[in-house]
């Protein structure tokens, strides 16, 4: 999985929701983020981890297109850095009915990881998650699942409704280990002080795509391949705005965990529907 699952903006940019979440409406933007590892337990064996990310929040009149692009060095105790460059891209339809993915993981400079597929839902509204790369992998998604950002939406929805705990099936197709239960935990809402600290003395953001209400959100990420495996993956905090944007985040990896902070936000321009 990527580090960022992600996910009031000016009238021209709102995109309406699906049926259920008319009032939701996810911001079309772009973001940068600086990313470092700030702490580590003893025998990971790994110094440091640094890096950037890119992230793209876009639409087309029909669906959500999303994009992630990190470049990651890995410092070890006892041996060479190594530099990893990921590429994600992801299409979405509103109504939940298409999904297609494409990611590519370079090590060194070298191929790693490539992964292809798309998602099948069948009219009992299970699916089936089909990658083309690697070969003969296929995923079984139960009835309610959830795509990436309807996923982020209706953790958006249960923090307006004043609810503290949320859990759903969600498939993004980051990685080849196939669906995940992720555990929400929303908690106490962002304050002004916090927001105005996100874009202190940052003209390259815009600070009209951070919302006021935002919360603060823990996920805890369980993959369902590893069914018998009672701990996460790994967990994030985070600050979630009403319209998707995520700003500071936190990623604990169990044996390392990294801080990831906002260094650059826009907006993307609408595109004209018929």
């Amino acid at each position: 999985m990527l580090v960022l699952l992600a996910l009031a903006i000016a009238g021209s940019l709102i995109f309406p929701a699906p049926a259920g979440a008319a009032d939701i409406n996810i911001a079309l933007h772009k973001a940068l983020y600086n990313f470092k590892m700030v702490s580590a337990e003893p025998g990971a064996g790994i110094n440091g981890v640094r890096g950037k990310m890119y992230f793209e929040q876009d639409a087309t009149c029909d669906a959500w297109t999303t994009e992630h692009r990190l470049t990651t060095e890995y410092q070890y105790a006892e041996a060479p850095p190594v530099t990893d460059t990921d590429r994600y891209t992801a299409f979405e339809t509103r109504d939940g009915q298409q999904f297609s993915f494409n990611a590519d993981r370079q090590e060194g400079g070298a191929m790693a990881e490539q992964l292809r597929g798309s998602v099948e839902k069948a009219a009992d509204g299970t699916a089936k998650a089909l990658y083309s790369r690697p070969d003969n992998t296929k995923y079984d998604l139960p009835a309610g699942y959830l795509l990436p950002t309807a996923h982020t939406m209706e953790v958006i929805r249960h923090a307006r409704a004043g609810d503290h705990f949320f859990s759903a099936v969600m498939f993004d197709g980051t990685d080849a280990d196939g669906p995940v239960e992720i555990g929400t935990f929303i908690g106490k809402k962002v304050t002004a002080e916090e927001l105005k600290k996100i874009s202190e003395g940052n003209k390259k953001i815009d600070v009209s795509l951070l919302t006021p209400e935002a919360w603060h959100v823990r996920m805890a990420v369980f993959p369902l391949k590893d069914a018998e495996e009672s701990a996460p993956a790994y967990e994030m905090e985070m600050i979630l705005h009403d319209n998707g944007v995520i700003s500071d985040a936190l990623v604990d990896y169990k044996t390392f965990v990294i801080e990831q902070n906002l260094t650059a936000l826009e907006k993307l321009p609408v595109k004209k529907c018929d």
